[in-house]
């Protein structure tokens, strides 16, 4: 699955800490007032130590990006994010970013901006309207203050990019962001069909406060939307188009699965410093069951334990995913990476 022929990408969850309670978030108990499920976070996180450790400077020429971001937490709740970034950046690592914005002050982010523009870098903001609908999947969040963050960011010349989930509660909402994300310097303006209406066509939740909600499924794609001459955003019937998701040097698909990890090199570390080979798979009582499968300790292909490239080349990434796509014996890879089922995404 993974290769020292080619450089790796990561994907890494700093931390299972976050601020915000979106209800369609597998940390969020959605009916329990959008409180963390303790069930299963455990408010951990990565260090500096960590990345110097297994990031030296030989490994990170051999590693062309990391993507912080993860499955349960911010990576801007983990409290040494600025030494992180300033280690690898000076290394020469670029770095993705993906955070709802709405921790620390502008003076953090000033200095944050100025170390992303070393290798250019990119934040990945998550701003799912304005300033009366945001809050409302971002729950417990500040509109005004990641506007302020956001800010003090571009001000540095770092790229950052706005990324809005399409709601039926803001999809009213997308002219008037986009327009604002270009006046605000943004980069790039990305709209976000999820697949987390898994159930059906509302999700409900309850806020903070005690009062009841639901979301619901637009009645718009992401990709309907195009670019005016003007400069906004306006729904357009899209002609059908192949896009292609090819990396530098794909791998081979196994009996109809493409890995995206296998085909970008790309390994994912949670915050308890378990490598998976993705988000999707880590955690997950299939993962669990296969590793024990085959004899697999999760102890072993820890970061805390053996040296990060020996867990990669070693099993079961060098070869029993493989074998276990050829017999089709893990749902996880058929459902994500088999059919596709990810998020659809459209960047203006």
């Amino acid at each position: 699955m993974f290769t020292r022929a080619r450089r790796y990408i990561f994907h890494i969850e700093l931390t299972d800490k976050c601020n915000a309670g979106c209800p369609m978030c597998p940390r969020t108990d959605a009916m329990n007032f959008c409180k963390p499920d303790r069930e299963k976070v455990f408010n951990v996180e990565l260090s500096l130590d960590d990345f110097k450790q297994h990031f030296t400077d030989e490994f990170c020429a051999r590693t062309k990006e990391i993507v912080f971001g993860g499955a349960y937490g911010d990576p801007l709740a983990a409290r040494q994010l600025l030494e992180i970034a300033d280690y690898l950046t000076a290394r020469g690592v670029r770095l993705a970013v993906s955070t709802n914005g709405g921790l620390r002050k502008p003076e953090w982010w000033r200095r944050f901006g100025e170390m992303m523009k070393r290798t250019g870098s990119r934040l990945e903001l998550h701003i799912d309207g304005l300033a009366d609908t945001n809050p409302l999947y971002r729950v417990k969040t500040n509109f005004a203050k990641i506007i302020e963050n956001a800010t003090a960011y571009i001000a540095t010349g770092a790229r950052a990019e706005w990324h809005f989930i399409i709601f039926r509660h803001n999809q009213h909402q997308i002219d008037e962001a986009f327009r604002l994300s270009r006046a605000m310097g943004f980069a790039e303006f990305t709209l976000i069909d999820t697949i987390r209406f898994s159930g059906g066509d509302r999700y409900e939740y309850r806020m903070p406060d005690g009062e009841t909600r639901h979301l619901e499924l637009p009645s718009v794609k992401a990709s309907e939307f195009r670019v005016s001459g003007d400069g906004v955003a306006v729904i357009e019937r899209p002609e059908p188009a192949a896009q292609s998701t090819a990396p530098d040097a794909a791998a081979p698909g196994v009996n109809g699965i493409d890995c995206k990890s296998a085909a970008f090199n790309r390994p994912y570390i949670s915050a308890h410093g378990q490598v998976s080979a993705c988000c999707w798979v880590t955690g997950s009582d299939e993962e669990a069951a296969f590793f024990a499968g085959h004899g697999l300790g999760p102890e072993r292909y820890n970061i805390r334990n053996r040296p990060l490239e020996e867990i990669l080349l070693d099993e079961p990434f060098a070869s029993l995913y493989a074998k276990a796509w050829a017999v089709d014996s893990l749902n996880t890879c058929r459902h994500k990476c088999g059919k596709m089922l990810r998020n659809k995404r459209n960047r203006l």
